[in-house]
């Protein structure tokens, strides 16, 4: 009885440790309006992206000091944007006051986090129609 009780325990127990996490992934922002996205793309993206914007954006935390990069993908979220239609790639505070990070046509852009812990990753699209053939991460 005892065995079969520390048996069902510890199946219980690798049971919670073999359920994965979900990924939070932030709301995308079309302009400087509040149209806000809740969508998501596969690999921990957020899109596909919507029409009407040439500016989409996220808000992602990050450890200070530490290397990332804002990528523009495809509207699966997995694959590389064509960057044929991304005018640039930035990343800025989170209330867009200063940048930290930029490049033009591209899709992605490399940047270390500020002490903040936050950043905005934006997408600057050549036209306004371009968005939903792409996701951010």
């Amino acid at each position: 009885m005892r065995f079969s009780a520390i048996l069902g325990l510890a199946a219980s127990i690798g049971l919670a440790l073999a359920v994965p996490s979900s990924i939070e992934v932030p709301n995308v922002h079309g302009g400087n309006e509040d149209i806000v996205l809740t969508s998501q793309s596969g690999c921990g993206s957020s899109g596909p992206l919507g029409s009407g914007h040439y500016v989409w954006y996220i808000v992602v935390g990050c450890t200070p000091g530490d290397n990332y990069t804002c990528e523009v993908t495809d509207s699966t979220g997995c694959l590389p944007g064509n960057p044929d239609h991304i005018g640039s790639v930035e990343v800025d505070d989170p209330n867009d006051t200063f940048q930290i990070a930029s490049r033009s046509n591209t899709n992605q852009v490399p940047f270390v986090c500020p002490s903040i812990g936050q950043v905005r990753c934006q997408a600057n699209f050549n036209d306004s129609d371009d968005g939903p053939g792409y996701s951010l991460r």
